[in-house]
């Protein structure tokens, strides 16, 4: 049962690994209420997926951050805005126009963009390939275009609900019918799990991973960050440390005081 907004690429490969693994010759996810990014990758590596009316997956095109203060932008958007800037330039605007926006693009981001873009592609493609589209490789290439390159998808929370699976992607996707006992003891099961978490967020729970045996919590300590301090003249250090105490005022003479250093 996979519940998650998504993440790194780079785990969820990592988990798949684990998880086909562990099932080699059937591994099935079920979907209670979304499996977003890279959650959907992991979807993908599965040999059907289980979903309710609910449900959903998502696009999987690469989320892209400039510094670690900004917020994730699609990759997809930094060439795209480039490319923009080269027609509209071609079509006869002056491009002294966008030399403001030109000197804040730097080669090596857009080239790491269309990496990111390329790798989330090729490991939805041979996901595909292998398990979900093993038999149709032509949808298997489509899919993994529709997924990672922000065209089809323009938006990174687009739903993509259990028709969508089965009738466009040609996914191996199963409703689970509503008003059934499975259905009931899965989505009882899922808001159990989320009450948990929500009840020991004080203590910073947000993960909860379980199998048949065990039951693991993953807890986070958030701590806060702060801003970088405003430019100015800089500071004088003093030559000695702060004493906190008074100095007790010295019956020395100058005379005396100057014996002593010597």
């Amino acid at each position: 049962m996979l519940n998650s907004p998504g993440g790194n690429g780079d785990a969820a490969e990592k988990i798949l690994m684990m998880c086909r693994n562990r099932f080699p010759t059937s591994f099935k996810v079920i979907v209670p209420d979304f499996a977003k990014s890279a959650a959907t990758m992991i979807a993908l590596g599965s040999d059907e997926i289980l979903m309710g009316y609910l449900s959903e997956l998502g696009p999987i095109d690469p989320q892209f951050s400039t510094s670690p203060l900004t917020p994730g932008l699609p990759a997809r958007s930094l060439i795209d805005g480039l490319e923009m800037i080269r027609k509209n330039v071609s079509e006869g605007d002056p491009i002294e126009l966008y030399y403001p926006m030109l000197s804040q693009i730097r080669p090596e981001i857009i080239a790491r963009a269309q990496s990111a873009i390329d790798g989330s592609k090729e490991f939805a493609r041979k996901l595909l390939k292998e398990f979900q589209l093993a038999k149709d490789p032509k949808q298997a290439n489509k899919v993994a275009r529709w997924l990672s390159e922000g065209k089809k998808y323009k938006s990174h929370g687009k739903v993509i609900d259990i028709n969508e699976c089965k009738n466009i992607l040609k996914l191996n996707a199963t409703k689970i019918d509503e008003n059934s006992e499975l259905w009931h003891n899965i989505w009882e099961l899922y808001c159990r799990s989320i009450f948990f978490l929500q009840q020991n967020q004080g203590q910073g729970a947000s993960k909860l991973l379980e199998n048949e045996k065990i039951s693991m919590v993953m807890n986070l300590l958030v701590q806060q960050v702060r801003g970088m301090p405003p430019q100015g003249p800089p500071q004088l250090i003093p030559s000695r440390p702060v004493i906190d105490k008074p100095i007790p005022p010295s019956n020395e003479t100058q005379d005396e005081k100057t014996k002593n250093r010597m």
